[in-house]
């Protein structure tokens, strides 16, 4: 009998960005996972200025369709492949602009660790670098415990601030254990920073809700 867990539960748990058990100890959803994976890996070379193999799309459909499930979970190959093919169709007439690792939907929160990211929820420590990608308008407020450690306005330049061509990219070494909080908010609320605990509450009474992550570094 196949698993067919991947395509009723554990897609989700992907583009959420949350972390699946499940598939880590499951031959099929692992296989159905690096499927999809490819898939979507492959999505940002179609279009001009592609000089690789042109054959790469039937290299992709022959490897799903030697890992194609029973009847019962057919349906929901059926309707992955449609999906995927529906954005490749897309991609072609321009309606998706890009499609590469920075159009991701911001703000974003990420983890690295050397050449490797992990996505938020997977774990952290010391060394790790914390990654947030916000949109043009975002600032950005990094504390350790309460005592507030970057501060990044709009599409601001300095050490840790990056503007990039959909706003700002703001990373930051995770060097001591502990507490750590990271809020994103929109610019135009013009709060003094001065610690986390002064700085949430004066955004509550602003009206203001930032998007807030929280983590720990054992």
């Amino acid at each position: 009998m196949t698993c067919d867990r991947y395509w009723r539960e554990g897609i989700v748990l992907v583009e959420r960005g949350a972390d699946d058990p499940h598939r880590h100890s499951c031959a099929d959803c692992t296989a159905a996972h690096a499927a999809r994976q490819e898939l979507v890996d492959s999505l940002p070379l179609v279009g001009g200025g592609y000089t690789g193999d042109p054959r790469w799309q039937a290299g992709v459909w022959r490897r799903i369709q030697a890992e194609r499930p029973p009847a019962r979970a057919l349906w929901r190959w059926k309707l992955a492949s449609g999906l995927a093919t529906a954005c490749m169709v897309l991609l072609a007439f321009g309606l998706f602009r890009g499609g590469g690792p920075g159009d991701e939907a911001r703000p974003s929160f990420a983890y690295l660790s050397g050449p490797a990211a992990m996505r938020a929820g997977s774990g952290h420590h010391v060394d790790d670098r914390l990654r947030i990608a916000v949109g043009d308008t975002a600032e950005v407020r990094i504390y350790h415990g309460d005592h507030l450690l970057l501060r990044c306005g709009p599409r601001e330049s300095k050490p840790g601030c990056t503007p990039d061509d959909r706003g700002m990219i703001v990373e930051l070494p995770l060097a001591v254990p502990g507490p750590y909080a990271a809020l994103v908010f929109d610019a135009s609320a013009a709060l003094p920073a001065v610690g986390y605990d002064h700085d949430r509450a004066a955004l509550d009474a602003a009206g203001v809700h930032p998007t807030e992550q929280k983590f720990t570094v054992p």
